[in-house]
């Protein structure tokens, strides 16, 4: 979930690119922070870093924003 929004660029773009509603997204990064003790998504990610994968922007389930 995590590697899915930072792939995707933000937490919307990876509910649309998983098929998942934006509240399930939520609801499923507010258990991994609280597990962790993470009290921003930021935090989340700068905690679990150095255990997710590569990203892989091929990934079929996660939707890449092309913005420049």
């Amino acid at each position: 979930m995590v590697a899915a929004v930072l792939v995707a660029g933000s937490e919307q773009a990876a509910a649309r690119g998983l098929g998942w509603s934006y509240s399930t997204v939520k609801h499923h990064l507010a258990n991994a922070r609280s597990k962790v003790g993470a009290t921003t998504t930021a935090q989340l990610v700068w905690i679990l870093a150095p255990r997710l994968p590569e990203p892989s922007p091929a990934d079929p389930a996660v939707e890449v924003s092309t913005r420049p």
